[in-house]
């Protein structure tokens, strides 16, 4: 089995996918992102791949593709995209890593971290306290849009806040995900929500919910499905974290919330435009922290996506049905 890989892997990982079999031969390229030689893609069967740059012509031996992203959108107008070769992509990767920064901002926003952050530079130690009541999480309700790989991974952690969660999917009765999950992470068989709901009841789920953490992918299907209708559901104390994809919500109707109180405010890792403008009125305001859309950037990150690409390849061999085959029609 030929593996030809475009992306970054640890060493470490590629001595794994060796050892997996005598018939594995890896073939690494020194940069990544470009498009691929075609006297390699030829006998190529395996690609784990960023951006999908070559025609399935030119790769006749190829069985299926591996791509080093969740969201399938830098891949959508490529020529493999438009072919019948399965496309897997390593959602369930970054789950822990984004989760945990989702929780990272909700905390800083409700234990008031931003504060401290200035009043350190300026030595200042304050004399009225009452701008430092936090709140607590716990007993608090968490309603997460989207209960795939990542929502499940905040609903965990939520879980162990002692929270109550609420989960919001396209169908909210297939409880059980099939993706690709860390040993002792997630919610696989959907366990955990205290109430499920379809996204034609994303307003309800709102206005039970303290908190919304929104996890989405950007689809058609998905774009600016968050606008003014579920925002003025929340409630005015509620905190949001966006940390999916910046154009799942109606970004000005959001700014309106905002600015006039409609919630408390919102931790932003992505946003409808990136790099967020300059002139964006988010920038300056006290109840927003803004993120460089660095989610799932940690240490571990090409190692996490090399996981799923192993899993994979040990299926192959072992005749075994791939995990995350992306449904195309529905990009993810």
């Amino acid at each position: 089995m030929i593996v030809l890989i475009d992306g970054l892997v640890p060493e470490s990982q590629a001595e794994r996918i060796r050892k997996l079999s005598p018939k594995i031969r890896l073939v690494l390229l020194p940069k990544f992102g470009e498009p691929l030689p075609k006297n390699l893609l030829k006998d190529a069967e395996v690609i784990y791949t960023t951006k999908a740059h070559f025609s399935p012509v030119d790769a006749p031996k190829l069985r299926w593709v591996q791509t080093n992203t969740a969201a399938t959108n830098p891949q959508s107008q490529s020529a493999i995209w438009q072919s019948l070769v399965p496309m897997c992509n390593v959602v369930g990767a970054y789950s822990p890593a984004v989760a945990e920064c989702a929780f990272a901002m909700l905390l800083a926003l409700t234990r008031r971290i931003p504060l401290a952050v200035k009043s350190q530079m300026k030595h200042h130690w304050p004399e009225d306290y009452m701008p430092w009541a936090g709140e607590e999480l716990c007993g608090a309700t968490m309603g997460i849009v989207g209960y795939g790989s990542i929502g499940r991974q905040m609903a965990r952690i939520a879980q162990s806040f002692g929270m109550n969660v609420l989960a919001c999917k396209r169908n909210p009765s297939q409880k059980r995900d099939d993706s690709f999950c860390f040993p002792g992470t997630g919610d696989p068989e959907g366990e955990i929500p205290n109430a499920w709901f379809g996204e034609n009841d994303m307003a309800e789920m709102f206005r039970r919910s303290d908190h919304v953490m929104i996890p989405l992918p950007h689809v058609p299907s998905t774009e600016k499905i968050i606008c003014k209708t579920q925002l003025s559901a929340l409630p005015k104390h509620a905190w949001l974290v966006s940390i999916g994809r910046g154009a799942v919500i109606d970004e000005p109707a959001l700014i309106d919330m905002l600015k006039n109180g409609g919630i408390a405010g919102a931790g932003l890792d992505v946003f409808a435009e990136e790099p967020l403008p300059a002139s964006s009125p988010l920038w300056d305001m006290p109840n927003v922290l803004i993120m460089p859309h660095v989610g799932s950037w940690t240490n571990r990150q090409a190692d996490r996506a090399t996981e799923v690409l192993i899993e994979n390849i040990r299926r192959d061999l072992a005749g075994e049905p791939l995990v995350n085959v992306v449904d195309k029609k529905l990009r993810y």
